[in-house]
């Protein structure tokens, strides 16, 4: 076995557990990526019991979930507690809810928007645990995550190094390592100040941007929280003619242990900006934008002109210069567009992200060509009130990564999260930081849940299609035709029940992979999902 310490800030943050751990409270905490009580909570506010803004710039605010709903009636009413009891200015101190979560698969791995968890051959176990204090404007929250990885073997397809991804330069290793490990992580950690309006701050949480549910084009939970520091608003900001949601970060992408290839330098720069405008003359529509750049650091630092990176012009032409002819850049960006549409009249919403990977040379080639180096995601939900306090929702997604035609003619461009300068990608510690499909890959999925006094349950389907750009260079260079796509089908169903101070819950994943690395076998594989959390009343 081997041990890792994820981040410098791990000791100090189990130190500040048991600090934490004094007694109770009703700390303001900000609900972690992905939580079930999130995605709850975007279920209430389509069905019109909730206003919590336009759930795409994540996680939300620090505030107490029972004064965020009031005395609304809502199927969890129960669960989530009574009044709020924290003295307004006063000094706070909460345990967060201990989580214990295990994950096992029967033949490869596999595991989606799980954060610092990688999800081997095998069993995997994470325990999530910390406090989080409030005083005054600031709050702290140390939160870190012990895993462990049984990380067991399975067939490997051909790659530069054992463990490498093969279809191209990216850290996306197919197995880390030979060994199980064990990993200590800061998890949902921040130190934050929010002051009339504003926050700033430093922390490891994963972000999300966007209003996708799965498959969030550039900034998910798919990879392990980003070290990063942070300015932006503190929740929606009247601004007159509406509401405005920002979030400014600067920080640092690792490389895992298993790249595989060769780089410019093993630390990555990136920053990123995302702002969401909710016209006040159009209720429930939320616009938005985000922009993200990442570089090789340099020897001697990252230059100060790349922490302002974003504000750069979106024109190639504009970079061109007598030493530079074609405009090239070291860095990579990506652009995207969303927006998204409650119509809680109707438990309905409609969202969608629109990105870029290239700079467009000017206004001209963008008008000719819009859909060069594009991605998309469109998708829709409906929540719908039935007898005995429950809701039931209905929802779909689809996630499109792959080339467009443009490059036959316009010459090879990088999949969506490779680069051919920072040959890392959009990765952190060997995982994709957006859309867990990977690379070029595609998705389509439908789901199913219900929601009651009891906790939920739920149902899925989704067929995946992996790396697109790598199997047309394959399958041409092999002559191969269209017999051998990389498809999988996901066939899911999931249940969270609420026993005494206990939120126990179980998922089950039956996935059928056909084709797998393109001239691979046809392979069936279980992932079973088991989760207890400590959540008193």
């Amino acid at each position: 076995m081997r041990m890792t310490l994820a981040g410098r800030s791990a000791t100090a943050a189990l130190a500040l557990i048991f600090a934490g751990w004094v007694g109770p409270g009703a700390a303001a905490q900000t609900l972690p990526v992905g939580d079930p009580i999130e995605e709850y909570l975007r279920i209430l506010e389509i069905s019109g019991l909730a206003d919590l803004g336009s759930f795409t710039v994540r996680p939300l605010p620090p505030g107490d979930l029972r004064q965020r709903l009031g005395p609304s009636a809502h199927p969890w009413r129960v669960r989530l507690g009574g009044p709020a009891t924290a003295e307004p200015g006063g000094l706070n101190v909460s345990v967060d809810d201990p989580r214990l979560r295990m994950f096992v698969n029967s033949r490869f791995p596999l595991g989606q928007n799980d954060g610092v968890v990688w999800q081997g051959k095998g069993l995997t176990t994470a325990l999530d645990a910390g406090a989080t204090l409030k005083w005054g404007a600031l709050t702290v929250s140390i939160r870190p995550t012990i895993l462990y990885t049984q990380n067991s073997s399975f067939e490997l397809a051909v790659a530069p190094t054992e463990y490498a991804y093969p279809w191209r330069a990216i850290d996306l290793p197919q197995r880390f390592g030979p060994d199980p490990f064990w990993t200590i992580d800061p998890g949902q950690s921040e130190l934050r100040v929010d002051t009339h309006g504003i926050s700033f701050g430093f922390g490891t949480t994963n972000l999300w941007w966007g209003p996708a549910l799965r498959n969030p084009i550039i900034m998910g939970d798919n990879a392990p929280g980003i070290p990063h520091g942070f300015l932006g608003t503190s929740g929606p900001i009247g601004i007159g003619i509406g509401q405005l949601e920002a979030r400014w970060i600067w920080g640092d992408l690792d490389q895992s242990d298993w790249f595989g290839y060769t780089a410019p330098g093993d630390d990555r720069f990136i920053t990123g900006l995302v702002a969401t405008y909710s016209p006040s003359f159009l209720p429930g529509l939320s616009l938005g934008a985000t922009r993200v750049f990442y570089v090789a650091v340099p020897d001697g630092g990252t230059p100060i002109g790349d922490y302002f990176a974003i504000f750069q012009g979106v024109r190639k032409k504009a970079l061109v210069s007598p030493q530079n002819p074609t405009g090239d850049d070291e860095h990579d960006q990506m652009v995207s567009l969303f927006g998204r549409w409650v119509l809680p009249e109707s438990g309905f919403e409609l969202f969608w992200e629109w990105a870029r990977n290239d700079h467009s040379w000017e206004l001209r080639d963008f008008l000719l060509e819009p859909e060069h180096s594009q991605a998309y995601m469109l998708g829709l939900q409906k929540a719908m009130a039935l007898s005995g306090d429950r809701i039931f929702t209905l929802s779909a997604e689809l996630t499109h990564l792959e080339k467009e035609p443009t490059y036959l003619i316009r010459g090879p461009y990088q999949s969506y999260y490779a680069h051919h300068i920072v040959t890392q990608g959009y990765t952190q510690r060997g995982q994709v930081i957006g859309a867990g499909i990977g690379p070029a890959g595609n998705a389509q999925g439908i789901g199913a849940d219900l929601y009651a006094p009891w906790g939920r349950a739920g149902l899925m389907v989704q067929r995946d299609v992996r790396d697109q750009d790598a199997y047309f260079d394959w399958a041409l260079a092999n002559n191969m035709g269209s017999c051998c796509h990389n498809v999988l089908y996901h066939f899911g169903a999931n249940g969270l029940i609420f026993k005494g101070d206990f939120d126990l819950g179980a998922g089950l994943m039956v996935t059928r992979e056909f084709q797998r690395n393109f001239y691979g076998l046809d392979l069936w594989n279980v992932n079973l999902s088991l989760s207890a959390r400590w959540h008193p009343n």
